[in-house]
């Protein structure tokens, strides 16, 4: 086998290879990518048997055929080679050589015949399978993915919901039992009855696909598997499995006293107050009364703190508790400009979190005692 290729196709391919190949792993094959080369492709694909990748990459193939070499080894020597093309041929043994410039690599590989054999995308009794706009998807995952549990014993937890829903829009849901995301758009084909939790992982994997590019992304969900694919790049994952919490049972109904503020003033105000807060519970006091919000904290440990914040406010005074990191992790990912509405009820009771702009969007947090 031996191809050519611009450095910049194939860094493209191999970076999204990094965060799938384990650094430790006890099946050696597991920490190569593939490289198939046939006509004037080559495929680059890596697997973890849980999710996996590939990318057809443009490039001049000489004589076809297939290898492997360490995913991490060859992405960070491609990364420093200079711009231009590059020459890979494979060797006796399952060794490759990698040429540029005036340089000469020689790594080791592993027969490619021991590399895993990936599903491949069919929308064949699919449950899901629409077309979604990367701008889009990417907005529901920025809104969301930053409430997926990392506790690991709680596995259902572990990943996304995504479901149809009756009046044919696309779902996404996320909670790690003290927070919940979930955020609605519009996307033709989306019906009632389908649904998936995917992992965490897969999830991060997903975004990178999402960061370059204009294509729309088509979303299957099988039986037990799910596909993403946008232009070159097709991506498999194994879903979770279990039940997805019914987490309409923790949306309040309503708000009956709601404050509009400006996210940037607020995320600056918790960011400045957490500081003092403890480090386990980031505990912050919210007492809103007419006109303002205070935002304060006791720690013995460290002292105290408090700010006041500005807000569109002229109900009966509320006090309530919320761990901070929470509200910081949403306002991260807004915009400067945005503004969002705070409902509270009481001091036992749920506060939810609206976005003016996105009125399909509601992230509840549970309050603290403090």
């Amino acid at each position: 086998m031996e191809f050519s290729i611009s450095k910049n196709e194939l860094l493209a391919g191999l970076y999204l290879s990094q965060g799938i190949v384990e650094r430790r792993t006890t099946i050696p094959i597991l920490g190569n990518v593939l490289l198939e080369a046939a006509g004037s492709t080559v495929t680059i694909a890596s697997t973890d048997q849980e999710i996996g990748v590939r990318r057809a990459c443009v490039a001049k193939v000489k004589k076809p055929g297939a290898v492997t070499a360490s995913a991490r080894k060859l992405y960070e020597m491609v990364r420093e080679l200079p711009d231009g093309d590059i020459v890979i041929q494979a060797k006796d043994n399952s060794w490759i050589e990698v040429k540029a410039g005036k340089g000469r690599f020689r790594l080791v590989g592993l027969d490619p015949r021991e590399f895993p054999e990936m599903p491949k995308a069919t929308s064949d009794g699919a449950r899901l399978a629409v077309k979604v706009p990367g701008e889009t998807l990417s907005q529901m995952l920025d809104l969301t993915s930053f409430a997926i549990s990392t506790d690991e014993t709680r596995v259902s937890l572990n990943g996304i919901l995504i479901e149809g829903t009756d009046d044919g829009k696309l779902r996404i849901v996320a909670t790690d039992g003290h927070r919940l995301a979930m955020i609605d758009r519009p996307i033709e084909g989306a019906s009632s009855g389908s649904s998936a939790i995917v992992p965490r992982k897969a999830v991060v994997e997903i975004r990178k696909i999402l960061e370059n590019g204009e294509e729309d992304i088509d979303l299957i969900v099988g039986d037990g598997v799910a596909y993403v694919i946008r232009g070159p790049v097709e991506m498999s994952m194994r879903l979770i499995e279990g039940e997805f919490p019914d987490y309409n049972q923790v949306v309040p109904k309503k708000s009956p006293k709601v404050a509009k503020v400006d996210a940037a003033s607020l995320l600056a105000g918790l960011r400045r107050v957490s500081i003092v807060s403890s480090e386990r519970t980031k505990g912050v006091k919210f007492e809103l009364s007419k006109g303002k919000l205070e935002l304060s904290t006791i720690n013995p440990d460290v002292g105290e703190g408090s700010e006041e914040v500005e807000v569109d406010f002229g109900g009966a005074a509320v006090n309530v508790g919320f761990n901070a990191r929470y509200l910081i992790d949403l306002l991260g990912v807004l915009s400067g400009d945005t503004e969002v509405q705070i409902g509270l009820n009481d001091e036992v009771s749920p506060g939810t979190v609206r976005i003016a702009e996105e009125k399909s969007y509601s992230y509840i947090v549970m309050p603290m005692r403090l």
